[in-house]
């Protein structure tokens, strides 16, 4: 009879595995596991030696990437210092040449002499040559074109290499192509359109920035890479955030933007509480909705905004906003956060129920989002506007303290400190802008002392709080 099969191995912080090792030891020492037990268990994760050999293939890796881009970068100025002399055809052997060369010579060291390391700087320079050979072909033959189109080619050419090669620098290079060229594209030629049906014109968003970028992603979650989708969560982010300057929103982004954030809250609270794959989502989500709820909670900055902007492109924003808020918590529901729900085979209805419920926060702050650009738009006179921009200053305000409270909730559920730190800084950066907005002038000097001592003891407090708990969970 054949015993069960081999569990797949777990990512583990260092401080996690050196306590789970030390803890093994004392509960064998007990009596409570037998030494067969606890090697089975520490089979689960990597080793301490495992952990340490991989940061320190990571550091060669890097070293090794920025010794490959300069040296490319001195063989396209050696190449430039005699381009003008070359023949046309030794030009194309040149640039054919060096990128065939360079990736024959990545497959020699990674199938035949097994140099890893040596092999991936290899690839990492033959791409920075395929990059350089699309706008040396180019120049060779004058061809003129949109250029950004040039970066998308590149990016293309890296992305199998990216998919096919166990490295982390082909995943940054190609990050940093498909940014690159999203940016060039939104913000420069912006005013770029295709025809679409006929008559009508479709806005220049880099769409296909999705389509390039998901396989990378999912090539992170099934090699269970947390720093691949560090890389691409921002990413995603970035494009979203482009999509404003593309449709030409105006003020309205401002809304737009904090909905991304709170579309990435929600994605976060996705995955299980110890999942290291959802600190990337949650900390950009935080970033974009924390820094928009920081200049809605403003009333001089809501009757601007509502007044100026929200009566133009309100509606399509707010539809566009809505199909991703009912996307992301519809994904929220199906994917099971826990083996029980799992179990039980949840409908979408009920799934859906509890995704609310355990996601208020980012349920509530995609609401305001939703209904803030709105109000613009209902508001059609000075005291309507004035009235809305109260109500959304009110409404900012709240969303501020909570998001600080369920930042501090998330930290006391996971055990983690950053997140009730963030909570905790959150919270004081609030006072300490209402503070300066309602009653700066009123208190002056001394007002301004008050607070920030009222702050420093509320940050010595928490830490003495904070210490006092981690040491009743390790006693």
């Amino acid at each position: 009879m054949s015993g069960p099969p081999p569990l797949p191995r777990r990512p583990i912080l260092d401080r996690q595995g050196a306590w789970l090792a030390d803890e093994l030891r004392a509960w064998q020492a007990g009596g409570l596991l037998s030494p067969e037990q606890a090697a089975r268990i520490l089979d689960l994760y990597p080793s301490v030696d495992e952990v340490v050999a991989r940061k320190r293939s990571r550091a060669v890796l890097a070293l090794m990437g920025v010794a490959a881009l300069l040296v490319g970068l001195a063989a396209l100025l050696l190449v430039g210092y005699n381009w003008q002399a070359m023949p046309r055809p030794f030009k194309l052997l040149v640039v054919f040449g060096a990128i065939v060369g360079t990736h024959l010579t990545a497959l020699f060291l990674r199938y035949r002499t097994r140099e890893q390391a040596g092999s991936e700087a290899t690839f990492f320079l033959g791409c920075l040559f395929y990059g350089a050979g699309i706008w040396l072909v180019a120049q060779i033959f004058h061809l003129n074109a949109h250029f950004p189109d040039g970066v998308w080619w590149w990016a293309v050419g890296v992305l199998p290499f990216a998919l096919c090669l166990d490295t982390l620098l082909l995943h940054a290079f190609l990050v940093a192509l498909l940014g690159l060229w999203a940016g060039m594209e939104v913000l420069g030629f912006s005013h770029l359109a295709t025809l679409f049906l006929g008559q009508w014109r479709f806005p220049n968003g880099a769409y296909t920035l999705p389509l390039l970028a998901l396989p990378g992603l999912l090539w992170a979650y099934r090699k269970g890479s947390p720093a691949t989708v560090s890389l691409y969560v921002p990413l995603l982010t970035w494009w979203f955030v482009l999509q404003p300057f593309s449709w030409h929103w105006g003020a309205n982004s401002t809304y737009f933007i904090g909905a991304v954030g709170a579309l990435l809250l929600i994605l976060a609270e996705t995955h299980r509480s110890d999942s290291p794959f959802e600190i990337p989502y949650r900390l950009y989500g935080v970033l974009l909705v924390g820094g928009v709820l920081v200049v809605l909670s403003f009333f001089d900055f809501n009757r601007h905004l509502l007044s100026e902007g929200a009566a133009r492109g309100g509606l399509i924003q707010t539809g566009v906003i809505v199909a991703l808020a009912l996307g992301s918590l519809a994904v929220a529901s199906l994917v099971p956060r826990d083996p029980e729900r799992a179990a039980r085979g949840d409908a979408l209805a009920r799934g859906l129920a509890g995704t609310l419920r355990r996601q208020w926060l980012p349920a509530g702050l995609l609401l305001l989002m939703v209904l803030a650009p709105l109000s613009g738009l209902l508001a059609q006179s000075p005291q309507g506007f004035h009235t809305a921009a109260l109500l959304q200053t009110v409404l900012a305000n709240v969303a501020m303290i909570a998001c600080a409270l369920w930042l501090t909730g998330i930290g006391l559920r996971d055990d983690r400190g950053r997140p009730f730190a963030a909570g905790v800084l959150y919270f004081l950066l609030w006072a300490v802008l209402r503070y300066a907005d309602l009653f700066g002038d009123f208190g002056g000097m001394l007002g301004a002392a008050a607070m920030f001592f009222l702050c420093g003891a509320t940050l010595f407090a928490v830490a003495l709080y904070w210490r006092r708990r981690k040491s009743v969970r390790h006693a």
